[in-house]
């Protein structure tokens, strides 16, 4: 799914980052807030390989 907005959430497989106005930034797991886009896609593209990696061994075992 496309960012249509500057401020959308961002969201890859099942992880989804909110952006907060308050905080003007993506808030990820730990509370900890982003503010590059660009950062936060490639670090919510990383959880969601982790989980995916996880989730693909528990199967195949």
């Amino acid at each position: 799914m496309a960012m249509t907005h500057p401020h959308d959430n961002i969201r890859v497989g099942a992880i989804t980052f909110v952006y907060s106005v308050t905080k003007r930034g993506w808030v990820f797991p730990g509370l900890s807030v982003i503010r590059n886009p660009l950062k936060a896609q490639r670090l919510a593209e990383e959880i969601n390989n982790k989980r995916g990696g996880l989730y693909a061994q528990s199967i195949s075992r």
